[in-house]
Order: structure tokens, then sequence, then C-alpha cells
């Protein structure tokens, strides 16, 4: 079957699309916008084992992952390797999520002049209630106070809950534009928590 991320490894000769392993995935990579031509899915074996160890340090803390070539594909290789170590038993739930900050800020301004959308509800609460939270998307924000509340808010947020992990895949942090008192508090937060 095509549409499985476990296709060439499956048993089944005739597959009816419902066993648990399709479902649960299936639902966990559409909520991530992973489809299966995805370079994911091209990755060689070390960067998959690599990322593996670093969800392996990373779980149950805030960490940061500086990527100079490409902080979209290495977030989505992360999303991708959290799936699948959490995907057995999330009974879909979206407990791996990888929230867009720049996508997540945007929607949130929009809200100001009308209600609150839905896809801005459920960035919400997919960011807080995640298991395992990957944040890209920072190397397209102004930094002003507004934006560097907003995610210090929900660091703390999720640092709260000693299960929770939250990863921040952004460019050398040298890089990220800023201005305001909260800038620097972030600029901080982000250089102690590299792994």
């Amino acid at each position: 079957m095509q549409s499985c991320m476990f296709s060439g490894h499956c048993m089944e000769y005739q597959c009816d699309k419902s066993c648990p392993a399709f479902v649960q995935t299936t639902y966990l990579l559409e909520r991530n916008n992973i489809s299966l031509n995805n370079t994911v899915f091209k990755s060689d074996s070390s960067a998959i084992i690599d990322t593996l160890e670093l969800l392996n340090v990373a779980k149950g803390k805030f960490n940061t992952v500086i990527d100079k070539v490409d902080t979209s594909k290495k977030a989505d290789l992360i999303t991708y390797c959290a799936i699948c170590q959490n995907w057995v038993g999330s009974q879909l739930h979206c407990v791996v999520y990888h929230l867009k900050f720049s996508q997540y800020v945007e929607e949130i301004q929009k809200s100001w002049s009308k209600n609150e959308s839905e896809i801005l509800e459920y960035m919400k609460i997919w960011s807080k209630s995640a298991k395992v939270l990957i944040i890209s998307g920072m190397d397209f924000v102004n930094f002003k106070n507004f934006q560097c509340q907003t995610i210090l808010e929900l660091i703390q947020q999720r640092n709260s809950n000693p299960d929770n992990t939250t990863i921040i895949v952004c460019p050398p942090i040298s890089s990220l534009v800023g201005e305001g008192m909260f800038f620097s508090k972030l600029q901080d937060m982000i250089k102690k928590a590299v792994v």
C-alpha cells in the first residue's frame, strides 16, 4: 500500500487501512502537514538516528536546535521522528505538533479585527497539549514585544508540565531579527537551551 509510512515493512497481504498504525500515524502526519512525498521519507538513516538521539536527549525539556541550512526541513524531520516515537496509543490525539510560529503570530493578529479562526483555535490547543511541540518559522518573524511575549508565554506554559518536550528549530541566534526588552530575554533563553 502506497499511502502508509509502514508499507515497506507491513506483513499484511491485503490492507484495509483500518490498522492502528495506519490510522494514528496518518492522523499525526496530516496534522503536521507532512505528506508521503515529503523529503523526510528520503532521509538517510544517519540523519534519522541523529534525530532520534536528539529527541531522547530533549525529552521532557525545552530545547533549541540551530540549523544553518533549512529550518523547515529540519523541523519536519524532527516532527516525523517524534511521530514515529509517539504514535502508539495516541488514540487520535495530536501528541506531536509542529507549530509554524510566523503563521501562528499572523493568525493571532488577524483575530484582533475579527473572531478567532478555527485554525488559530486548534493551533493554540495543539501547541499547549502536545506531548512533543516543535516550533519553527522564527526566521520569518520580526520579534517585537508582542511576538517575544507570545513565544515566552507558550514556553513557560509548556515547561510547567515535566512530561512536555518543546524544541525550537531556528537559524543562528544572531540572525534573528528583533528589538525590545523581551527580545534579549528570548535570545538568552534560546541560547541556554541549545542541544
